[in-house]
């Protein structure tokens, strides 16, 4: 009998980038108060018979979501045929799940398509698949006792108090895709921003805690001009990752310094109330988009 949602237990974990120089490129994120969680050398780490990659994982100051920078000469047919349609991008969002095997059943049963066949490695499990309007979803499950990416302790990082939060993705139709990802991946909707054609779905996973453990995952529809031009030439897409800061303008002035291009300044977001920025990362000027601190359910206080 086939799994449903709630008995895989999926989690959110993290966001990978394709780059093909990311001991560069990944400086100006250190800059800016990131740490390396671990790296993973391709000459000793998931070789396979096609090939191999290197990966590095990057924190900000939360616990559980994460950075992850993937570098050629990749793995697999697969992501090599991507790297040569795409280049520099967000590839990829990774859930955890109890049961793997279980999980590609489900997920294709139910309008995901096989992008990467379920295969068994020496410390997981895993596969990959788009979704309904073609995004990459990655899944793994742990198999091995001890062998797990290593997370940081919760504490926001440097003067602005700066934590990765999550990621947000552009969708073609967000009200199909919100109830997609309730159905079928069990996430729930925290609050929802509506303004016209205008909207933002903030969702999150069974373990989200608005203090300790604030992993979100955004759906929206484009609402920026460089979002619409994005999705007009790729379709719907990982727009950015998100980060919130204790304090906007120092986290702004700290990530400029870095090395991240500005794209759009700090002001109020006109759908959400926020204080909001929008940068470009190094990798490939992929979107960031910066906060003012957000936890629904608790105060600025509780939740410092």
């Amino acid at each position: 009998m086939m799994k449903t949602a709630v008995e895989l237990d999926y989690t959110l974990h993290h966001l990978c980038i394709y780059d093909d120089k990311p001991r560069d490129n990944m400086f100006p994120y250190l800059r800016w108060h990131h740490g390396i969680t671990n790296y993973f050398s391709g000459a000793v780490f998931h070789v396979t018979g096609e090939g191999h990659s290197d990966y590095t994982f990057l924190g900000c100051g939360g616990r559980a979501y994460q950075i992850q920078i993937e570098a050629p000469p990749f793995q697999f047919e697969y992501e090599r045929n991507w790297w040569r349609d795409h280049g520099h991008g967000y590839n990829h969002i990774c859930w955890l799940t109890s049961d793997a095997r279980a999980s590609m059943d489900q997920l294709l049963a139910n309008g995901a398509t096989e992008v990467m066949p379920f295969e068994e490695f020496p410390t997981y499990d895993g596969f990959v698949v788009h979704d309904p309007e073609g995004r990459w979803i990655e899944i793994m499950e742990y198999t091995d006792e001890t062998f797990r990416v290593q997370e940081f302790t919760h504490a926001p990082s440097g003067e602005c108090g700066l934590e990765v939060v999550g990621n947000a993705e552009v969708c073609q139709d967000l009200d199909a895709m919100v109830r997609w990802y309730q159905q079928i991946m069990d996430m729930r909707v925290l609050e929802e921003f509506r303004d016209g054609d205008q909207g933002m779905v903030v969702m999150v996973d069974k373990d989200y805690d608005p203090v300790e453990r604030r992993s979100l995952f955004i759906l929206q529809s484009a609402r920026h001009d460089f979002e619409k031009e994005h999705m007009a030439k790729h379709g719907p897409y990982i727009s950015s990752i998100i980060y919130q800061a204790k304090d906007v303008m120092r986290a702004w002035e700290d990530a400029l310094w870095a090395g991240m291009e500005a794209l759009q300044e700090p002001a109020i977001d006109p759908l959400t109330s926020l204080l909001t920025a929008h940068l470009r990362e190094p990798c490939g000027g992929n979107g960031i988009m910066l906060t003012e601190h957000y936890a629904p359910a608790v105060t600025q206080a509780e939740a410092a």
